[in-house]
C-alpha cells in the first residue's frame, strides 16, 4: 500500500488532466458509475499509474473506497467490471480518490488480428490499439470447430506498467507471444486458463481451429507498459480475440476468470 500511496503522490500534477470536457476537475466524492466512467474511458496514456498493481490489492482497494463511502455502489461494481483500481490520496490531501488505475496483459508488441484485407490477416501492435479502433473478435454463431470473426470496436483499454515477469510462448505457427500471468489462454480443449497455468506440451487454437502447440515457456522482464482491451460485445464469445494467431480472451474475460477463480469452458 505504501507503494501504492507514493506512486499516486507523482501523480497530483497530472490528475486533473485525466479528465474529458465534462468531466470536473476532480474525482467527486463519492464518485457513481458515471463519474467513474468520465475519468476512466478513454484514459490518456500520459497519466497512467506508476506503479503495476495485482488482483488482490486492486480488489482491497476498490472495496475500502466504497465502504470509506468514496464510491456508490454502482460505482464501485462499474470499477470493478473496467479492471480499473481506486488510488486513495496521500494523507497530505482532503480524504477520497486522487486517480483510478489500470490493469494490463499484452506486451506492447504483441500483434494483435486487426482485420483481413484480401484474405490476408492484418495485425497492429498492442501499445498502437486506441479507443474506437477494430480489432477481430470471434463471432455469435462460432465456436472452436468452427472459426468465425467478427470487426468489433474496442469499449475501453488498460494500460500500464508490470512488475512482474512476463510469461513468453513459442508457439508452433512461429510466433511469439508476450502475456502477463493472469491473461486469459484459450486451450485446445476449450478451456480458458490464466497463462501462469499453462504448461509445456498443452496446445492453444489458431484461426484455422487447429491446435497450435506451445513449443516454449520462458520469463522476460517487461521494459514498457502492457496493455489489454475490451470489445465491448454483449457475448462471451465476442471477449475472445487473436493474439500472435491464437485466441486469448481481452479484459472482460480476464476479470470474469478471476472472479470465478477458475477456468471457463468454451463449446467446441
Amino acid at each position: 500500500m505504501r507503494r501504492l500511496l507514493l506512486a499516486s503522490a507523482v501523480l497530483i500534477g497530472l490528475w486533473t488532466h485525466v479528465a474529458h470536457a465534462q468531466c470536473p476537475a476532480a474525482i467527486p466524492n463519492p464518485a457513481n458509475a458515471a463519474m467513474v466512467q468520465c475519468f476512466t474511458v478513454n484514459k490518456p496514456v500520459a497519466t497512467r499509474c506508476a506503479t503495476a498493481i495485482d488482483s488482490a490489492t486492486c480488489d482491497t482497494l476498490n472495496v475500502n473506497a466504497k465502504n470509506a463511502g468514496w464510491l456508490t455502489l454502482d460505482g464501485f461494481n462499474y470499477l470493478q467490471s473496467i479492471g480499473f483500481c481506486a488510488i486513495p490520496a496521500p494523507v497530505f490531501l482532503p480524504p477520497g480518490i486522487l486517480d483510478f488505475c489500470p490493469r494490463g496483459c499484452f506486451g506492447a508488441d504483441t500483434q494483435i488480428l486487426s482485420s483481413f484485407r484480401g484474405g490476408r490477416a492484418q495485425y497492429v501492435q498492442a501499445a498502437s490499439v486506441t479507443p474506437n479502433s477494430s480489432l477481430m473478435s470471434m463471432s455469435d454463431n462460432a465456436s472452436l470447430g468452427d472459426v468465425l470473426l467478427s470487426s468489433r470496436s474496442v469499449r475501453r483499454i488498460a494500460v500500464g506498467p508490470e512488475d512482474a515477469q512476463l510469461f513468453v510462448f513459442a508457439l508452433s505457427n512461429g510466433h511469439t507471444l508476450r502475456v502477463t500471468q493472469h491473461h486469459p489462454m484459450v486451450l485446445d480443449d476449450g478451456t480458458i486458463v490464466q497463462a501462469s497455468e499453462v504448461g509445456p506440451g498443452m496446445s492453444f487454437v489458431g484461426l484455422d481451429g487447429q491446435s497450435v502447440a506451445v513449443t516454449a515457456i520462458t520469463r522476460e522482464t517487461p521494459t514498457a507498459d502492457v496493455f489489454n482491451f475490451d470489445t465491448g460485445s454483449d457475448t462471451e464469445l465476442g471477449h475472445i480475440i487473436v493474439a500472435e494467431g491464437v485466441l486469448v480472451g481481452d479484459l472482460k474475460i480476464q476479470l470474469q476468470l478471476e472472479d470465478e477463480q477458475g477456468s471457463i469452458e468454451l463449446r467446441r
